[in-house]
């Protein structure tokens, strides 16, 4: 049995010795005992340098430095680090915890693991390493192991911790009884050990079970994730993370303050773990093989604190400390008194205070949509969940994907609660106006470039086999090798203008690719102008040689620039981002009708089965009002040729300026899109009662059964790149619908309501986010109660005004968990605690494409809008404004408010789905 990770030396433990365990590079003895023990600790290094070691610096820098509690807190504490908690005797005082009736956590994750032991195993593939962070809890791993032994070949356990005793004691209860399963134990930090698996081919699924991830700030845990993602794992590699779940503070009180005090006895136990660390560093500069915790070097006189615990339950976050009965002193050794001082700039005794607490820990819990936020701040996916019977802990399943869209946002919040970080920013905005809206940077960083060209790469190069690139799956659109050329080309054209320069060579790839075909469905011989199409199509290695070349362009032009663009330049490159980001999610629409066996996922994904799930259908009301602002302002082309890009300046396409202003009547409008499920329901009731359902089946579905012929009987399932699951067992169920405008009318006809126009959908959008958002914090918590309307709320319970704010081009109030930006790859189940207007796919309206008054075509791409608008006089229009933005949908773009998109009201291919407005 040899490890499969790369390291240079392995070893295996021998008997225990009177003195305890001991490495050795001979075999064990004792054929019972078969594992290995790799030590990767610095201090197993024999030409280790001396020196202070760093859980000492971290003690001496927490106690002398007073910290801002992690989330934001304006107190500030001296702090000690968590890891203080688990030596030997904590490890002892922790697993006592897990059997007190107060403690839930313990029970609900046995639950989880012995109710979902299948579906978990199910994402753990046969030769394989599964990889714990901790030396392996012998009630719940072994849950684990005893089905993976029974049902997995060639399964190797790795388990990880510092601290060598725990390793060996839970490797020599575990090891004998999973014939099946190697295992491996690691001594060492995270860091020490987790980069030695990034070169291991084979697959990995990385266990953090309990709730540690709860000990972390926000940024702490991406940090965390992020830093696993990029040291140990591959794409479709996997972490399985416990998550303890928000419930009533009394049960989280009840858990940290048991009535035995073993909870306090586990805390305080830091303290004396703090002593044994500095005693024996001590001993070690001064030569002596022994210390005692008794002596001068201790810092701390445990009897002098005392354990107390808060919850935060607007945060969710429980804070432990421990808080100094009497005015104490804590002394610095005489031995490390010059390097205290050259630490913190002073050797002297620090005076705690009678009262004053040091900060120890922290538990965060987490919402319904943490674990979908949390993926979305680390590049992770989120693929599966699972909850125990009484919905207070889950384990949450992630995975790497091989690209995402963007680069991961930074979470400022102090919880991933997904209107966290939008009440922080309304905050922000009520204490300092709206100079704290958040804003993207006017011309796409370098970065945002390369992450948008790997999700292309993915979707063109991968997804796609290359013997399909010469397919056309929809008759109204190129063949796959058009887009190809076509993105850099369009691309190119426009950075030629920036730099003024000539084409990038081959130039006559700007004539084929310049601009691609979008015939009239209902009249194919009417068509806007499009490049010439060459008799043949240019070899793919020579296409993407050239791509190549515009990309280094690109990257060379946005590494060169400084302060002082000008505003065309920087007009010309942003629009050929946009492009790109926009006809990226036409390829994707295209990919999804090939043939599902064609298609190569990117991930492997799971889907939750249905089990009998449907939406809440609610109604949300709008008072309306009169000369309502829609649309960019200070974004005239025209006005800004040749002058200097403005800092913070918003670029929009020509259709979203000029501003305008519409007046609204009071309505009410679903919380909700119309899902799969409704939708079925929908056809199956008109082929029951009239038996004609011609034309209203979607093309975003497939049939999965031999019945196909009969809606009652027929099994339909949703085309995505990574399956096609079922609409009847399956939540692709509670997956908003994509239809044509024409489906949606007929549904919203057969329901006696109708489709919002832009201007009703556009106001609903933003005012909810903001009064959501807003609601989320117990200042205005108590406003936001139900049947009361959301634009009325906002007036009322927004100091500063909600007309200016809403008049922003960025929503700066999107929910964190918006499925927008590639955040899967697949739409989500529609939410059940509000509104979701945005995300997994794009929304129709009853608003012919028409444009603002005033409207000026872009002088740089004069037919991007204008080609496409339809007559106000013509009562029959052809395309129509779709608002919101899909799972593809780049978020700079699905974030823009002004954006407006538009397809032909019977294009049944796109990404858009619909939701229902009534009059009141």
């Amino acid at each position: 049995m040899v490890a499969s990770i790369d390291c240079e030396t392995t070893t295996k433990i021998v008997p225990k010795s009177p003195d305890g365990y001991r490495e050795s590079s001979q075999s064990s003895a004792d054929a019972s005992r078969q594992y290995q023990f790799i030590d990767f600790r610095a201090a197993a290094s024999p030409d280790r340098q001396k020196r202070m070691p760093p859980i000492v610096e971290q003690i001496i820098a927490g106690l002398t430095t007073l910290s801002e509690l992690p989330g934001g807190s304006t107190a500030k504490h001296r702090t000690l680090p968590t890891l203080l908690l688990y030596d030997n005797a904590g490890l002892e005082l922790f697993d006592r915890i897990t059997y007190l009736p107060e403690y839930y956590l313990t029970d609900c994750e046995i639950d989880v693991l012995r109710t979902h032991t299948h579906s978990i195993v199910a994402q753990i593939p046969d030769n394989s390493d599964v990889i714990e962070l901790g030396c392996g809890s012998l009630r719940k791993t072994q849950i684990l192991l005893d089905a993976l032994n029974q049902q997995r070949l060639g399964i190797t356990y790795y388990a990880i911790d510092v601290m060598p005793q725990p390793l060996h004691d839970s490797m020599e209860s575990l090891a004998p009884k999973f014939a099946n399963v190697s295992f491996v134990a690691l001594c060492g930090t995270y860091d020490e050990v987790l980069t030695h698996f990034k070169k291991s081919t084979r697959r990995k699924t990385v266990l953090w079970l309990g709730s540690s991830i709860g000990n972390f700030s926000c940024d702490g845990a991406v940090q965390f994730l992020a830093g696993i993602s990029d040291s140990a794992l591959t794409t479709n590699d996997s972490i399985i993370i416990g998550m303890d779940k928000q419930k009533t503070p009394e049960i989280i009180m009840a858990a940290y303050h048991d009535s035995q005090d073993i909870t306090a006895e586990f805390e305080l136990n830091a303290l004396s773990h703090a002593n044994y660390i500095f005693s024996s560093y001590i001993a070690e500069l001064k030569g002596s093989l022994s210390h005692s915790e008794k002596c001068s070097d201790c810092i701390f006189s445990v009897d002098k604190f005392r354990y107390v615990g808060e919850y935060d339950e607007e945060v969710g976050r429980h804070n432990a400390f421990l808080e100094a009965l009497d005015d104490t002193l804590v002394k610095w050794p005489q031995e490390i008194a010059d390097q205290v001082k050259e630490l913190c700039g002073d050797s002297g005794a620090l005076l705690l205070r009678r009262g004053e607490r040091i900060y120890i820990e922290s538990s965060h819990k987490y919402g319904d949509a943490s674990a979908s936020v949390l993926a979305r701040s680390t590049g992770l996916t989120h693929i599966a969940e699972w909850p125990d019977s009484r919905n207070y802990y889950m384990l949450s399943l992630f995975r790497k994907p091989p690209t995402t869209m963007s680069p991961p946002p930074a979470i400022g919040s102090s919880s991933f609660n997904k209107w966290s970080e939008p009440l922080r920013r309304a905050r922000m905005i009520e204490k300092f106006g709206l100079g704290a809206s958040p804003q993207y940077p006017t011309i796409p960083t370098l970065s945002e470039w390369q992450h948008l060209w790997s999700a292309w790469d993915t979707l063109l190069l991968c997804i796609i086999p290359r013997r399909c690139l010469h397919d056309q799956p929809i008759d109204l659109r190129h063949p796959f090798i058009f887009y190809l050329g076509h993105v850099p080309a369009f691309a190119d054209i426009h950075m030629a203008a920036a730099d003024n320069k000539p084409l990038t060579e081959p130039q006559s790839y700007a004539q084929w690719f310049e601009r691609g075909i979008d015939p009239n469905i209902e009249s194919l011989s009417i068509s806007h102008s499009h490049s010439e199409v060459p008799k043949e199509w240019p070899q793919v290695d020579d296409i993407l040689a050239y791509r190549n070349r515009v990309r280094a362009r690109f990257a060379s032009w946005l590494n060169a620039y400084k302060n002082g663009v000008s505003a065309d330049a920087a007009r010309h490159v942003w629009m050929a981002f946009e492009h790109e980001a926009l006809h990226f999610e036409t390829l994707l629409y295209m990919v999804l009708q090939m043939e599902p066996k064609d298609i190569q996922a990117p991930i492997e994904t799971s889907f939750a089965p249905l089990n009998g799930r449907q939406p809440r259908e609610s109604w949300i009301k709008y008072e309306g009002g009169s000369d309502l602002i829609f649309g960019l302002a200070d974004d005239s082309e025209y006005a800004m040729q040749g002058q200097a890009l403005r800092p913070g300046h918003v670029f929009g396409w020509d259709n979203e300026s000029p501003q305008t202003r519409i007046s609204l009547e009071p309505f009410s409008i679903r919380s909700q899109p119309i899902t799969n499920g409704e939708y079925l329901a929908f056809l199956q009731a008109l082929s029951a009662s009239s038996g004609s359902v011609d034309g209203l089946v979607p093309q975003s579905w497939i049939s999965l059964g031999q019945n196909s012929a009969s809606l009652l009987a027929g099994n339909y399932g949703v085309r995505t790149v990574v399956g096609t699951p079922s609409i009847n067992s399956t939540e692709a169920a509670l997956w908003p619908v994509c239809v044509s405008q024409k489906q949606a009318n007929a549904y919203a006809t057969w329901s006696g309501k109708r489709l919002p126009t832009e201007a009703e959908w556009i106001h609903a959008s933003r005012t909810y986010h903001l009064a959501r958002a807003l609601a989320t914090g117990g200042d205005h918590k108590a406003g936001f109660e139900k049947g009361k309307s959301v634009d009325g709320f906002l007036d009322q319970e927004l100091k500063r005004g909600s007309t200016e704010v809403l008049q922003q081009p960025y929503d700066g109030f999107v929910p964190s968990d918006a499925n927008v930006d590639l955040a899967s790859w697949h739409p989500r189940p529609v939410a059940t605690d509000g509104a979701t207007f945005l995300g997994s796919a794009w929304e129709w309206t009853s608003t012919p494409f028409y444009p603002y008054d005033r409207f000026k075509p872009s002088a740089m791409y004069p037919g991007y809008s204008a080609d496409f608008f339809d007559s106000i006089a013509d009562q029959d229009s052809t395309h129509y404004i779709v608002q919101g933005g899909s799972y593809a949908t780049h978020r700079r773009i699905a974030h823009r408010q002004t954006f407006r998109n538009w397809y032909q009201r019977g294009y049944p291919y796109v990404l858009a789905t619909f939701r229902l407005v009534d009059e009141i």
